[in-house]
């Protein structure tokens, strides 16, 4: 080991150690004599936030510099030279990751041996970080934590007051203009059983956290093949944004969404490979779930396929695909407008409408961006850690391979509303990105390129990345 591996080594071993430390005081908070760690680390958190500004414009256009530098090697020299300049420093990096696979960045790396027991980590991490809100210690009142949670309890409790017939015509009406009677029904049903709404509102979380570790690992295993990948992306599934801002605001139909966009795109997937009824009709099942639950959502997932769709017409010259998503497309346009027209509701296009700026000012997008990652949602969103290392996946990331581009595509139609919502809606968007799987593939991609020559177990650096995580999730938790 040279020196300068030593020395670095050594700084990533202090780090992490101190990250331990407090993962440990803020797992046993409040029994563990706390010397100030935590808040040292809650500091630290805070002052480098600003920082997740740059980082979170990075990762939404990082496609877009990307098109840029191709398309500008097309054209007189001058600009093949700058894109020379600026690329060179990274030249034998990226000729290195358009070559590398997953499963040759998985071999270097011994915590990816067992994905399935990642799995397990993932689930149970899930679930107890949904729980941490209503421990008794904490929480001796077992009083609701969401912003939206007393609105969801209300919705129940209005719904069980009526005949059965009302209350699914008061699902298609009332929860934001009847934008989410799938979940209200599942819900309403659960009640009709003699659970008290409190406690299904209470309890949901803990279903809904450990279903999006499921699904973003099925995304990865099925979607992509390699189980080392999927299992790294379930373990970091619990520790994003989707569960300590979901319970910050009581998300629970977007956290709902999310578990059936990426079965939607996980079945969008292996439709791309060998197309078949079966998987076309889950796939529709599942996108007019996801419609029913949260259209947000849906638009956004259904355009990312849609395009997605397009890239394999012009690289097939197969209209299959074309004709899947258009026959998506269609039935949640009708579905749209005939919900509307039955229940007098606003439609998914009236309500997207209204998001719209009223203002041409371009100066508004920095400061829209800077209170929504800063300030919205008690500044959850600005981890600087989770959005720094999620952006590199963008320059890793390959559109020739389906699940890449896919990934890719996401991320791309994400960033064009972006531009022209308000902060609030903004956050929405960051909150429907495909995080978990950006953290992973960026680790998988660059740590066996840069690692071996600058540390001497690159595999610390995933430990190092997980507990930094995980600090973050455990201490916005805590300071619901």
């Amino acid at each position: 080991m040279t020196q300068r591996q030593a020395i670095l080594t050594g700084v990533i071993l202090i780090v992490l150690s101190f990250q331990v430390l407090v993962l440990a005081i803020l797992v046993f908070f409040p029994y563990l004599p706390d010397p100030g760690l935590s808040n040292l680390n809650n500091d630290t958190y805070f002052l480098l936030s600003p920082l997740s500004t740059l980082f979170l414009l990075e990762l939404l256009y990082t496609w877009l510099v990307r098109l840029v530098a191709r398309e500008a090697t097309r054209y007189p020299s001058t600009a093949r030279s700058i894109v020379h300049f600026f690329s060179e420093p990274f030249q034998k990096v990226l000729a290195s990751l358009r070559t590398r696979s997953f499963s040759e960045s998985a071999q270097t790396f011994n915590i990816l041996s067992r994905p399935r027991l990642l799995l397990i980590i993932s689930l149970a991490a899930s679930i107890l970080l949904a729980v941490d809100p209503y421990r008794p210690d904490l929480n001796p009142n077992g009083t609701l934590v969401g912003v939206d949670s007393p609105t969801y309890v209300t919705w129940i409790s209005q719904m069980l007051a009526r005949p059965v017939p009302q209350a699914l015509q008061y699902s298609f009406v009332e929860g934001l203009d009847g934008s989410r009677p799938l979940l209200l029904v599942l819900l309403y049903t659960v009640a009709s059983l003699g659970v008290s709404p409190s406690q299904i509102i209470e309890y949901l979380p803990m279903l809904l956290a450990p279903l999006l570790a499921l699904s973003t690992y099925a995304f990865v295993r099925f979607g992509q093949g390699n189980a080392s990948l999927a299992g790294l992306t379930a373990l970091f599934t619990p520790f994003t944004f989707y569960i300590p801002v979901g319970l910050w605001g009581g998300y629970y139909a977007n956290m709902a969404a999310l578990v059936f966009a990426y079965l939607f795109l996980t079945l969008l997937l292996l439709f791309s490979k060998s197309p078949s009824a079966t998987k076309y009709s889950a796939m529709f099942a599942l996108s007019v779930a996801l419609f029913l639950t949260h259209p947000w959502s849906w638009v956004l997932i259904a355009t990312a396929g849609l395009v997605f769709a397009i890239s394999l017409w012009r690289e097939t010259h197969l209209t299959i695909h074309l004709k899947s998503i258009a026959g998506i497309l269609i039935a949640g346009v009708a579905l749209d407008v005939l919900k509307s027209t039955l229940f007098a509701t606003r439609s998914v296009a009236a309500d997207l409408a209204t998001k719209l700026p009223t203002s041409a000012d371009a100066s508004s997008f920095w400061v829209n961006l800077v209170d929504g990652l800063l300030y919205t949602h008690s500044g959850l969103l600005a981890s600087w850690i989770i959005l720094g290392v999620g952006l590199f996946a963008g320059f890793a990331l390959r559109f020739k391979d389906r699940f890449e581009r896919l990934v890719l595509i996401w991320v791309a139609t994400a960033s064009v509303p972006f531009l022209l919502l308000d902060s609030y809606n903004q956050t929405r968007i960051v909150y429907d990105l495909p995080i978990p799987v950006l953290l992973a593939t960026a680790l998988l991609f660059f740590l066996p390129v840069l690692g071996a020559k600058e540390i001497r177990w690159p595999g610390v650096i995933i430990v190092l990345i997980l507990v930094l995580c995980a600090n973050y999730a455990l201490q916005g938790i805590l300071l619901l």
